[in-house]
């Protein structure tokens, strides 16, 4: 091969990789470009989750509020009810029925209405009640551990345990009858009470 032949030769191998390595510069462009269009599209998509968490936090305060107003409610549906109702079924006279505080010393335990009256032997009674819009075994259990609390530091001859639900789970029905509290909803009552036999010593 004549010097002029090999001059060529180099000269097309100078070519192709200058073009080869154009090549690969507009595929690094390219790639470059479509990274920055990708780390665009990550910080919206970014932004759009931050909104959505934002809207899902405010939505979740709103459930709470509603949650809270409605079991205001309940108690107070309860608190209206119950007084007539425990004169008429079990014989237990109480004026009112109000939400109530028993500090413990360590703690601070509230249910949702505290009542003291009589019986029909005359004897005094007080009432724990709790309310809740769905009521199921776990409500009853919780219910009943923190009435004890308040029970083993405050003597009381005789005590009744009640709670109001628009809703009794199956579960609430067997953990109840077998704490003997009484539980009242608009379509059931759940009770070992008889008329005269309306409340028990601790």
């Amino acid at each position: 091969m004549g010097p002029f032949s090999s001059f060529l030769v180099k000269w097309k191998t100078r070519n192709n990789v200058l073009e080869e390595g154009d090549k690969v510069k507009k595929s690094i462009e390219e790639l470059s470009k479509g990274l920055d269009e990708v780390k665009k599209t990550t910080l919206a998509l970014a932004e759009k989750v931050d909104k959505l968490n934002k809207s899902l936090a405010d939505l979740s305060r709103e459930v709470g509020k509603l949650s809270d107003s409605f079991g205001f409610i309940v108690e107070d549906v309860a608190r209206s009810l119950l007084p007539t109702w425990l004169h008429v079924n079990m014989g237990i006279l109480v004026k009112n029925l109000s939400r109530a505080f028993f500090d413990l010393g360590n703690k601070v335990v509230e249910v949702d209405f505290y009542g003291e009256g009589v019986d029909v032997n005359g004897d005094s009674v007080v009432v724990f009640g709790e309310a809740k819009a769905r009521i199921h075994g776990e409500d009853v259990k919780a219910f009943y551990d923190k009435v004890q609390q308040v029970l083993r530091q405050k003597s009381r001859s005789k005590y009744t345990l009640l709670m109001y639900g628009l809703y009794v789970h199956p579960s609430a029905v067997q953990e109840a009858l077998q704490r003997e509290i009484v539980v009242v909803s608009p379509y059931t009552v759940v009770s070992r009470y008889s008329a005269n036999g309306t409340s028990r010593a601790p």
